[in-house]
């Protein structure tokens, strides 16, 4: 198959710009069981990303430190253009009292939860993709 569209590589500065523009991202790290990969609502303060977790879940694991990508992405399925953006860092999860100047997110499911969890961004990378033509047709 013939591909008439093309890739654009994002600057730190333009996937900070899209972080900050955002609410919702997916969390992955390597977990005891595996790969786990998990939505979550976020907030940026200064360079960290910051979101909150209880402890008694998978996401709880952060209270120990770990290495995570976090991933943001835009899709328009109709004009087949998007983008995603992709963070690599370290994740720490902390109890009251929390670190200064990380404001708290408010998270979207019910409940209780206490842990933030405040990632230090260590790599940015995203790309931009567009097709100039339809999509493929099965």
């Amino acid at each position: 198959m013939d591909y008439d569209g093309h890739f654009t590589r994002l600057s730190g500065d333009e996937c900070r710009q899209l972080l900050r523009a955002r609410s919702v991202g997916r969390l992955s790290w390597l977990s005891a069981n595996g790969l786990e990969i998990l939505p979550v609502t976020y907030l940026v303060c200064g360079e960290k990303i910051a979101f909150r977790t209880r402890s008694d879940t998978i996401m709880g694991e952060m209270l120990a430190g770990r290495e995570v990508s976090f991933e943001i992405d835009d899709v328009d399925e109709d004009t087949a253009t998007g983008w995603s953006v992709l963070v690599r860092g370290r994740a720490q999860g902390y109890e009251e009292p929390y670190p200064d100047g990380v404001d708290l997110p408010q998270p979207w499911a019910p409940g209780e939860h206490p842990v933030l969890v405040v990632i230090e961004p260590q790599t940015y990378s995203g790309r931009a993709v567009s097709a100039t033509t339809g999509g493929a047709e099965c």
